[in-house]
């Protein structure tokens, strides 16, 4: 195996998000991996005034009815998008399990899960900052959601970008 540039499949923007609407839960984001993926980088800028914001990956295995978290970015407070926060995400086996949180959270009339408790039980539950919960990638159908702690008064960057590493040429 040898090294390959990685090829951006998600760059996604979400600078109007500001006010008391950037706490209703989750903004997401829905998108397609190519199918010979071996794994993802996430890369997550922002600068905001008056939260601090994370973006968590999930991925489903019934086309999109149930989400589960894969992993979480650190959270980024007031920032002047000079410092990425990057987070790898493994395709083909089990992430690095750090946390299990039994926390529910529903998002836009669905339930976003993560894995927790015993092995092969998906209790809802949601990952906190800077965590795994050791689910690999089920599907190349997967989104990504904005998570803000406050009331966003100033929102001049906030951007995800997503690599994948594969051994396709392009995406």
């Amino acid at each position: 195996m040898s090294i390959r540039k990685p090829i951006k499949i998600l760059s996604y923007s979400d600078a109007a998000d500001v006010g008391a609407g950037s706490v209703a839960g989750m903004t997401t984001k829905t998108f397609n991996l190519p199918q010979d993926t071996d794994a993802l980088t996430m890369k997550f800028q922002a600068s905001l005034v008056g939260t601090s914001a994370s973006v968590t990956f999930q991925t489903t295995d019934d086309g999109g009815t149930t989400w589960y978290d894969v992993a979480r970015t650190k959270v980024v407070t007031v920032n002047n998008n000079t410092t990425a926060d990057w987070t790898y995400i493994p395709v083909l086996g089990p992430g690095q399990r750090t946390f299990v949180n039994t926390a529910s959270s529903t998002t836009s009339g669905q339930t976003a899960a993560s894995i927790g408790g015993t092995i092969g039980s998906a209790a809802a539950s949601s990952l906190g900052a800077g965590q795994y919960s050791g689910l690999p990638v089920l599907d190349t159908f997967a989104r990504i959601g904005v998570i803000f702690t406050g009331n966003v008064t100033t929102n001049d960057k906030l951007q995800v970008d997503i690599y994948a590493h594969n051994q396709s040429n392009r995406a």
